[in-house]
């Protein structure tokens, strides 16, 4: 009989049970992979990319297939940070998953913003950190 290996890791003061973190704007909320993954399994989630205001993104088409794989430009689409805190984090804590949250401003005003609302719920709900994305060339401004 072979023993399960420990894949336990620490990033950033985070203890993971294996190093499987999910990229930022690939896994939505989480929620929409639920059906066909166990959440429970992963070491982390990342969650797309949240602003201050909702935003609606790039109009179609936004991906494109390429002979060496595939481009997007979603555009940051997104709910909103209220939304978030409202709707999608009371979902995720049923899982036994950090969750990091992805925050994109348009300025240094917006960061402080968003990392000052979601402090309130950081530990409430049990949120494990704050992903910074300042490089999404996605949008009309491009990263900062």
């Amino acid at each position: 009989m072979i023993d399960k290996p420990n894949l336990e890791v620490e990033i950033a003061g985070i203890k993971l049970k294996n190093p499987v973190i999910t990229a930022s704007g690939t896994f939505g909320y989480g929620e929409e992979f639920s059906p066909f993954i166990d959440l429970d399994k992963l070491g982390a989630m990342v969650l797309k990319g949240i602003t201050l205001k909702p935003k609606m993104g790039n109009p179609p088409p936004r991906v494109i297939e390429t002979p060496s794989g595939m481009l997007n430009s979603i555009g940051l689409q997104n709910v909103g940070v209220e939304m978030l805190i409202k709707e999608k984090l009371p979902y995720l804590q049923k899982f036994n998953t950090p969750v990091i949250i992805n925050i994109s401003g348009d300025t240094i005003e917006e960061y402080i913003e968003l990392t000052r609302r979601l402090g309130e719920v950081l530990k409430e709900m049990g949120i494990a950190g704050l992903e910074v994305n300042i490089s999404c060339p996605n949008v009309k401004k491009g990263g900062i």
